[in-house]
């Protein structure tokens, strides 16, 4: 299996959790727990990455997306660019 660099997927996340960081979100906020998926993300794609474990993870934002955010808000759009980026890596090995 050829191995897939996260590097530029792991940027994205880390853009997407500072900018919501800096709205500081409420606790318990839907903000906030998307925070904890995106830094579930970040920590998983930490050299040397696995992509299972890669997977699972943005499998899991995907299932809060659809269960929990609005599909045309700012939440949802930022939902859908990381997933967005996730499958543009994993499309071009």
């Amino acid at each position: 299996m050829a191995e897939i660099h996260f590097g530029e997927f792991r940027q994205v996340v880390i853009r997407q959790i500072r900018e919501i960081e800096a709205e500081r979100p409420e606790y318990q906020s839907t903000e906030w727990y998307l925070l904890r998926y995106l830094r579930r993300i970040e920590r998983t794609t930490l050299p040397p990455a696995s992509p299972g474990r890669v997977e699972n993870s943005v499998r899991a934002l995907v299932r809060f997306y659809v269960d929990s955010i609005e599909e045309k808000s700012v939440l949802g759009e930022r939902c859908r660019q990381v997933s967005a980026e996730y499958r543009k890596v994993t499309r071009s090995t």
